[in-house]
């Protein structure tokens, strides 16, 4: 049945008009799904697709676009009725031939049950932006779609629009669809969209060229997926027309004297190798540079120890543990006066956070404000009564100036202020907010997970590893932190 539909999707390509090249070859197996693989050496520079923006599912281009106009619903959400409105077609749509490669929905985060979010991902950094999520996406379905079904300009099956299928096309859509252009705006782009990521080593860019009808100066247009990450080519455009190679065959030259920049096409979509694949190997895209929480959000899978990944301290975790230990108005009252020397957490929604790197090494203003917390009343007050000065500097300027009035410690050079920060208070303070933030996990230690891991199959039991991926990766960077203010707490000793 896969391959059948592979044959009818490359048919389906050709007659609309999506060149690509015989070099690449798509396939399919149990572990991996649909990927793309090259049949020959790709060098730097070959074009190995072009796709028409008219061959792209969007609002613009689906059937239901005046229902969607007249709707006053666009972005995504639209995106997402004309993805199940074109589906709800059957073989009568444009995009059959596409859609039938399509899973009914990716296995991402989003469409797992309640109880599923709960046990997996609990104490990671996804646990509560999923049931966010899950909340909001029930709502627009309530306030959009459903007036459609039943009073939209459209005769509508309610069986191809409830709300598990827009829950499943909205998986689709957040992990496949691209911002095409201006006009356009999102769309499912063909073949594109078949590509695997692969962090910080793709092979392949997206790209669109527009010109300009009242200049002759190219302006190469960046094509970004729903993540916001551009995927700019590294090389210029270029087309190719002769050759033996099954490169060649479709129109693809590996003849770098016969590369000249083309006059491009306002109306197509290319695809360029930014890195050398050799005969056998996959071709891969990049989906941005995500940590694993981001990664497992959107696509449904994780990587093993990926550089991108981060925790965050939650500011409401610091002041529970601040209140702790001292009081409520003291953690409320340095809190403010740590916002008015214009320091700021991360913020997302109603949350504020502090993001701890991959490396351990904790956000600067998570240290201001620990720092801060610890300064003895009088020492405060001084602080408080010279706020002012503070005004319009920079942040290591302010760092500085910060410690030379509430320490007498001012050797150190400007570039050198964030440790003195790290006092012994900051430090045990970190320590104790690791562990904080560790119990969110539950009673299972990370050797646990780690031993779970090992036994868990990552084609049989993917909602599980990838969750224990994430969570392994996360408490590895809880360790790093407890070293990182472990090895300052040295340092201490040794100077004294």
């Amino acid at each position: 049945m896969t391959r059948r539909r592979l044959r009818a999707f490359r048919r389906w390509m050709r007659s609309c008009a999506i060149a690509s090249s015989d070099a690449l070859e798509i396939v399919e197996n149990a572990s991996s799904g649909i990927a793309v693989k090259a049949l020959c050496e790709l060098r730097e520079g070959d074009v190995v697709a072009t796709i028409p923006k008219a061959a792209c599912l969007t609002i613009r281009t689906s059937a239901a676009r005046t229902a969607i106009e007249e709707a006053g619903i666009d972005g995504s959400l639209g995106l997402s009725f004309a993805l199940m409105f074109e589906r709800s077609l059957g073989a009568t749509s444009k995009w059959f031939g596409y859609l039938q490669v399509l899973p009914e929905r990716e296995e991402v985060p989003l469409v797992w049950s309640s109880e599923e979010v709960d046990r997996l991902l609990a104490g990671t950094e996804l646990h509560k932006t999923v049931q966010e999520d899950q909340a909001v996406i029930c709502e627009d379905w309530k306030e959009y779609i459903e007036p459609l079904i039943h009073s939209g300009p459209l005769e509508l099956d309610p069986k191809f629009f409830g709300v598990d299928q827009y829950f499943s096309a909205k998986t689709l859509v957040a992990s496949r669809s691209f911002q095409i252009d201006d006009y356009h705006g999102y769309g499912m782009v063909p073949l594109a969209d078949l590509f695997n990521h692969k962090t910080g080593a793709e092979n392949v860019h997206f790209t669109s060229e527009f010109l300009p009808s009242d200049s002759d100066e190219e302006d190469d247009a960046v094509v970004t997926d729903t993540s916001g990450n551009d995927q700019s080519p590294s090389v210029d455009l270029n087309t190719n027309s002769a050759g033996d190679s099954p490169v060649a065959q479709q129109g693809y030259n590996h003849d770098p004297a016969s590369r000249e920049h083309s006059d491009g096409d306002p109306d197509t979509l290319e695809m360029i190798i930014v890195r050398d694949v050799e005969a056998g190997a996959e071709v891969f895209n990049t989906y941005g540079l995500m940590g694993n929480a981001a990664l497992l959000h959107r696509y449904g899978f994780t990587e093993p120890d990926n550089h991108f990944d981060i925790v965050n301290i939650d500011l409401n975790l610091i002041l529970e543990w601040s209140s702790f230990k001292f009081s409520n108005r003291h953690s409320r009252v340095r809190l403010s006066l740590w916002r008015k020397l214009e320091f700021s957490p991360c913020a997302s929604q109603d949350s504020e956070y502090f993001e701890i790197s991959y490396d351990g090494e904790p956000q600067v203003e998570l240290l201001v404000l620990l720092y801060i917390i610890f300064l003895p009343d009088d020492t405060y007050e001084k602080l408080s009564y010279l706020i002012d000065s503070f005004k319009d500097a920079d942040e290591i300027s302010k760092i500085t100036k910060l410690t030379q009035i509430t320490t007498s410690e001012c050797s150190k050079k400007p570039d050198e202020a964030k440790e003195l920060l790290l006092n012994r208070s900051v430090c045990i303070a970190l320590l104790s907010l690791a562990d904080r933030r560790e119990s969110l996990y539950g009673s299972n230690s990370v050797e646990d997970d780690l031993n779970k891991l090992k036994t868990c199959c990552s084609l049989n039991e993917r909602k599980l590893y990838h969750s224990l991926t994430l969570r392994i990766c996360e408490r590895t960077i809880l360790a790093k932190l407890r070293a990182y203010a472990s090895r300052s707490l040295k340092s201490m000793k040794r100077k004294r």
